[in-house]
């Protein structure tokens, strides 16, 4: 009897299962369940394009930029582009990273403003073209007029620039860098009671 006693008890004390073992063989299943969930195709994916590589403000995309993926429905952003050649040549307005969904509001349109939008499109011809290389299309500027009698004046707080015009395609016996802005048609009003007057920037913050 009391060999078969010591037979049991030192079989129980062998196969006691440590609380450790099993929080890691649950921990390990989990990790094996959702590897299968990243790895299986969503049925009901959506195809929209991202991202292929870190993209800067006022890039000009191209295909090899970008790269269409199947991303769960629920979490498709609003006007996500679904097609690559929809998106070709156009710039960003802000920088994107890698695998990032492209939607339009992530994009400038250089010939026409999204449908429905109260904003308009200006051409506007700064002063100082030597400051004008660090500007790329996407970002928020600040204008200042000159006053004839000294100082300068804040002509309008923040505009967004949607194209910068090449040279070859502005007046060349004017000096200076035509951009065309995004802006209201209050602010719009007011750039023209500026007209004839060097106009100079301020790059705003992101």
């Amino acid at each position: 009897m009391r060999r078969a006693r010591a037979g049991i008890s030192t079989w129980s004390k062998s196969s006691r299962i440590k609380p450790q073992r099993i929080v890691a063989a649950v921990c390990f299943a989990c990790a094996c369940a959702l590897a299968v969930w990243i790895l299986t195709p969503d049925p009901d994916g959506t195809s929209i394009v991202v991202a292929d590589r870190n993209l800067p403000p006022g890039s000009e995309l191209r295909a090899q930029d970008l790269r269409v993926v199947e991303f769960p429905t629920q979490l498709v952003p609003d006007k996500a582009f679904t097609s690559v050649s929809d998106a070709d040549h156009k710039r960003t307005s802000a920088g994107l990273s890698k695998g990032s969904p492209l939607t339009q509001s992530a994009v400038l349109d250089q010939q026409a403003l999204p449908k429905g939008s109260t904003d308009l499109l200006m051409p506007v011809r700064l002063a100082d073209d030597a400051s004008t290389a660090l500007l790329q299309p996407g970002q928020r500027i600040r204008l200042f007029s000159s006053l004839p009698d000294g100082g300068s004046e804040v002509v309008v707080k923040e505009v967004t620039i949607a194209r910068l015009v090449d040279k070859a395609d502005g007046i060349a016996a004017q000096s200076g860098q035509l951009v065309s802005v995004i802006l209201s048609s209050g602010d719009a009003e007011r750039i023209a009671e500026f007209a004839g007057m060097p106009i100079s920037f301020a790059i705003l913050p992101r």
